[in-house]
């Protein structure tokens, strides 16, 4: 649903505060499933946004929230 563009990022976040499955996956393979982000791509923007390689969606904070959304809402 999130590579095809039907669920957006805020949505994504909403979701993850109620279905665990979803607070449970990693954030790097989240960035990296959106359209027109790779693997390269994603490893930049979680270096800028100072989130670890293992770190879940419920783990990231507010700051590492509000870069992802800068860097991948358009």
């Amino acid at each position: 649903m999130v590579k095809s563009g039907d669920l957006s990022l805020e949505e994504l976040f909403e979701l993850a505060k109620r279905e665990e499955c979803v607070a449970q996956m990693r954030a790097h393979d989240l960035i990296s499933a959106l359209p027109a982000i790779g693997e390269v791509k994603a490893e930049r923007i979680m270096t800028k946004a100072s989130i670890a390689k293992t770190r879940r969606i419920r783990g990231l904070g507010p700051k590492q929230r509000a870069e992802l959304f800068r860097a991948l809402v358009r």
